[in-house]
């Protein structure tokens, strides 16, 4: 009976399994398919990268991308069945998405698969809402920020009126720089143009800007009188321009860039920046180059001058301020009806040549190249400071010296992309050109000097890079406290020992090797290149020394550091370069002395009188604190050279100090300490 059972159950199997097998058939039947692949779209990393896709056909099958590209290699392109084609892609990092299309084909059947890879975000962002247009038209620009090629994007017009159309053309991307050319308005009414840019990129997303671009009618300026630079700065009542007269000149200044004038605080928020001032900045200067005048144009959108313009401004209307020590006169109110014409110039405006001491009042806003010069204290970047605070401080002022012995500033703000970008300043000597200008820095004490540059391009500081290639000879320098000296210092090796030359650094009433909190201790410096890796905001830990107890109660009188060193076999003057800071409460005023001697009888011969700034508090940042240390240059007279000991003295001269609410008005604090992150004595080779 049994037996019976397992075989009825058995041809019962076999039936079940017969069934199932045709209905496999059936299924399998339905589902195959000449060709068809495992996805339609297959997106990869921008890294270079290998990538298998599985095709189904019945037959064999071949995989190759629809058009010859160089970033495509098709590894496996055949196979037969269900089966993997393999495609690899090269780097995208760097580079906007992209895509390919890749085709199969099998059996007389064709499909497709799109190879999206991944790389760069795209960035549109045309910084100007609104762009002027003189009536004359011409060509003009816009920064602009962006990492697509004009040739990627859609470009797209909307005119008002609607009669008045294809009046704006010859778009151009160049440095930063959206330009067009506008037409002449030789129709009745004012006109304007929304000019729309697109780009759809290979991952489906749209990025997209735009701008309008306006036009008005012309009036006439058919009895405006041309006059020279000097009858403006000399001759022409100050206050608003009632004489219906013009200048003509060319322009040095370009809209929308970075480095054209010293920006405010807010007066509402004193840790925020108005940038402003250097959005409507426009230098233009004579013909001959010789005098300059600054304008301010109304608003930022009615700056639309460019570097090489040639322009003529009329004045009527405008504000003229003169001013005096140095003689100058500032422009302002500038609209674009004060715009006659604007012309762009062929070739290259050349800057006039000239050394420190041949500079004069009229060179104020012209185009200049400072023969000669090499940066004082070469270290770091353009703007050694702390990069906590570049939202509440917009310009860093580098110390810059010549051959002959003459120092200035060259000013560079806080937008400026390569002030620092990882690379170290040029060591060595050269020119610098760029716009001669005067202004005030509260954070460096106020009066920075009579003239100051503002470099526009990098190429502009064309400095040899290596110290080797310069005109100073470095007799003695310190850019660091020497860690590896401090456990057990002794006369030659110690913390301040100098890292060229020969010479000693003490403090009034020091032990000379009292390297403790209440001697002489390590401080931090601003000078790091922000990329290299052990430092964080530019900071380096060991990079300067302090010490307290700056006013001496019982005679007093200041503290002071002193240098020692030997001149001897000098002929050429000598030059000492000094970076320091104070802390809130610490001596504010100090003089630069020297003497053969150092003795009580020592006779003590005044260089210079200068001040050192309290270093910013975060919480509560005066608008006269420095987020780093300031730089100066001291020439020495020629008595100081040949000298078998030169000693040179950083005297606090007062017992003024500042406070949590002024530079000044409070008396040295003896817990406050003075900081120094760089020394060094120079001559000429």
């Amino acid at each position: 009976m049994l037996h019976f059972i397992n075989a009825k159950y058995t041809v019962w199997l076999l039936a079940a399994v017969g069934l199932l097998a045709a209905c496999r058939k059936e299924i399998d039947r339905k589902f195959t398919t000449d060709l068809a692949i495992d996805s339609r779209v297959v997106k990869l990393q921008a890294n270079a990268d290998t990538t298998r896709i599985i095709v189904y056909a019945e037959k064999d099958w071949q995989l190759q991308p629809a058009e010859e590209t160089d970033w495509v290699n098709v590894q496996v392109a055949s196979g037969h069945g269900k089966a993997y084609a393999v495609v690899a892609v090269t780097d995208n990092n760097g580079q906007l998405p992209r895509t390919a299309t890749l085709v199969v084909k099998a059996d007389g059947k064709t499909d497709t698969i799109r190879l999206q890879q991944l790389g760069l975000t795209p960035t549109l962002a045309i910084n100007d809402a609104t762009a002027q247009s003189i009536p004359n038209g011409g060509t003009f620009k816009t920064p602009i920020t962006t990492n697509i090629p004009l040739a990627k994007m859609t470009v797209s017009y909307r005119y008002e009126p609607a009669d008045q159309v294809d009046w704006v053309s010859q778009l151009k991307l160049e440095n930063g720089y959206l330009y067009f050319k506008v037409d002449s308005n030789k129709s009745i009414v004012d006109r304007s143009a929304f000019l729309k840019l697109s780009y759809l990129d290979a991952l489906g997303a749209t990025t997209q800007d735009s701008i309008q671009i306006k036009q008005g009618l012309g009036i006439s300026y058919k009895d405006a009188v041309l006059k020279d630079f000097s009858y403006v700065k000399q001759v022409l009542a100050a206050g608003t321009v009632q004489e219906n007269i013009y200048i003509e000149g060319t322009v040095i200044s370009d809209k929308g860039h970075p480095n054209m004038a010293k920006n405010l605080n807010n007066p509402a928020n004193k840790h925020t920046l108005d940038k402003t001032e250097n959005a409507i900045a426009v230098y233009v200067q004579s013909a001959d180059g010789k005098s300059g005048l600054y304008f301010k144009t109304q608003t930022p959108g009615e700056n639309i001058f460019n570097f090489n313009d040639h322009v003529k401004i009329w004045l009527k209307g405008t504000t003229l301020t003169r001013y005096m020590s140095p003689d100058r006169a500032i422009v302002s109110g500038v609209t674009v009806t004060h715009i006659i014409q604007k012309e762009a110039q062929g070739g290259v405006l050349q800057p006039r040549e000239k050394y420190m001491s041949e500079l004069t009042d009229a060179d104020l806003y012209t185009y200049v190249k400072l023969k000669d010069v090499e940066i004082s204290i070469p270290f770091g970047a353009f703007t050694n400071i702390n990069e906590g605070y570049t939202a509440r401080m917009d310009c860093y002022p580098t110390s810059i010296r010549d051959i002959h012995g003459n120092s200035m500033y060259m000013l560079t703000n806080l937008d400026v992309p390569y002030r620092r970008d990882g690379n170290a300043v040029p060591q060595g000597s050269g020119a610098i050109t760029g716009i001669l200008v005067t202004e005030t820095l509260e954070r460096y004490g106020g009066n920075i000097g009579k003239y100051a540059i503002r470099p526009m391009q990098r190429a502009d500081i064309a400095l040899q890079q290596d110290r080797s290639n310069g005109f100073s000879k470095v007799l003695v320098e310190w850019s660091r406290y020497r860690n590896e000296y401090a456990a057990t210092p002794t006369a030659t090796a110690n913390p301040l020992t100098p890292d060229l030359g020969q010479g000693k650094i003490t403090k009034s009433g020091t032990a000379p090797f009292d390297f403790t909190a209440n001697g002489l201790y390590t401080t931090t410096d601003y000078n790091g290149l922000i990329q290299e890796p052990t430092t964080v905001k530019g900071a380096v830990a060991n990079g300067g020394w302090g010490a307290k107890n700056w006013w001496s109660t019982a005679d007093n009188r200041g503290q002071y550091w002193e240098i020692a060193l030997s001149t001897a076999g000098i002929t050429q003057p000598v030059s000492l370069q000094v970076e320091g800071n104070v802390d809130i409460g610490g001596p504010r005023n100090f003089v630069a002395e020297w003497s053969d001697s150092n003795d009580d009888a020592a006779v003590w011969n005044t260089v210079a009188n200068f001040t050192f700034e309290d270093v910013a508090n975060y919480s509560n940042t005066l608008l006269t604190q420095v987020a780093g240390y300031k730089a100066l240059n001291f020439q020495f007279p020629q008595a100081a050279s040949g000298l078998a000991n030169l000693y040179i003295r950083l005297r606090a001269a007062d017992n003024t100090a500042g406070s949590t609410t002024s530079d000044r008005g409070a008396v040295i604090d003896n817990t406050k300490s003075c900081r120094l992150v760089h020394l060094s004595v120079k001559c000429n080779k």
